[in-house]
């Protein structure tokens, strides 16, 4: 009976250890397996950020080309012949109806050379370089066209700060969307802009009163102009590592919530105007 048991009890150990070690090679290969699909995942991420960073950069330098070729080309074009035109005007003034017409078409050029100005200040927004996000946001909230009938509201708390330079883009061309989108579409009378600084982190909100629109299926639209906005939107936020949140119906105008953490955000403090 004994010499029956013990191989039994040789065998059992050992099974019961070979089991143990399988169970563990087992957990040992799934977690490898788990890193590495999280550390494809990572790289993955990583990629796709670093091609949106390059799409974006790519999109701002052929904004600054344009708006260089539009200030420099065709704003001097308009401008000469601006001056050749109220030389013409003099030349006609005892000929009333030549007069005029040249005193209008001088009308016109003005016209044709404040669009020029004003469409290279927003491929290329000059002050956003110089004065910061604040100072680009006033200005923006400025160039507005008076008959559009639309009042935009801007508060702050950010006085004696200013943020780095790549991130003031982003936040501007963000907020440059909304604002092109509620002109276009919204029919509003009121624009409110809030930019904050609230402990570990800085948070922009927007809202008009327009006409709204229906946001999960615009989203879900993708490759028309509203979907691809807020993904315009979405991307940039990312690049921010931050978070919106985007709200909108039919008759309720949009309220949208960007929120970017302080710790992404290089923060450069004035002394007596100057930058330290």
């Amino acid at each position: 009976m004994i010499e029956t048991l013990t191989p039994l009890l040789i065998i059992t150990p050992v099974l019961l250890v070979l089991a143990i070690g399988i169970i563990v090679f087992v957990f040992a290969y799934q977690r490898r397996m788990l890193q590495h699909q999280e550390h494809l995942r990572e790289l993955q991420e990583l990629r796709q950020r670093q091609m949106l960073e390059a799409a974006l950069e790519a999109q701002e330098e052929e904004r600054r080309r344009v708006a260089r070729d539009l200030h420099d080309e065709v704003g001097g074009m308009l401008a000469l012949i601006r001056l050749n035109i109220g030389q013409v005007e003099r030349k006609c003034a005892e000929n009333e109806a030549a007069a005029e017409t040249a005193h209008r078409s001088k009308e016109l050029l003005d016209e044709a050379i404040q669009s020029v100005r004003r469409i290279s200040h927003d491929l290329l927004p000059v002050v956003l370089d110089k004065m910061g996000l604040v100072q680009a946001i006033n200005s923006l909230v400025h160039s507005v066209p008076p008959d559009s009938g639309l009042e935009v509201k801007f508060t702050h708390n950010l006085e004696n700060f200013r943020l780095e330079a790549r991130q003031e883009l982003l936040l501007f061309r963000i907020l440059q969307e909304l604002v092109n989108n509620t002109l276009k579409y919204a029919e509003a009378s009121l624009i409110t802009i809030d930019l904050h600084r609230e402990d570990d982190k800085l948070i922009l909100r927007y809202t008009d009163n327009g006409k709204g629109f229906n946001y999960n299926a615009t989203l879900d639209a993708g490759s028309t102009g509203g979907g691809l906005g807020l993904k315009n939107l979405q991307s940039r936020v990312d690049l921010l590592n931050g978070a919106i949140n985007f709200f909108s119906r039919l008759g309720a105008g949009i309220k949208a919530e960007i929120v970017v953490p302080v710790a992404y955000i290089i923060v450069i403090i004035y002394n007596f105007g100057l930058l330290t």
